[in-house]
């Protein structure tokens, strides 16, 4: 279960309080549809997912570049672990 988050900041410096090695665990991903781009953060068990309309959006870049800098993992998918190597 994941709690998410309304404000970016609130996942940014709850990072920045990580021990390096509890931070590892950090995970991104990007989803591309007609509407835009959608982006989901998860930092233990917070998370924050934002839709933005334009992929040059600030914030959004803003967003990928912190993960980026914090060396957050970037996820492509999910699976549930049962249907894994099914």
């Amino acid at each position: 279960m994941v709690d998410l988050v309304e404000e970016w900041e609130d996942i940014e410096r709850y990072t920045r309080c990580l021990a390096e090695c509890i931070r590892a665990g950090a995970s991104y991903q990007l989803r591309k549809s007609k509407e835009g781009i959608e982006i989901k953060v998860r930092v233990c068990k917070f998370g924050y997912s934002e839709k933005f309309k334009d992929p040059q959006d600030p914030e959004l870049i803003k967003i990928l570049a912190f993960c980026q800098k914090e060396e957050f993992i970037k996820v492509s998918g999910v699976v549930a672990t049962d249907l894994f190597f099914a």
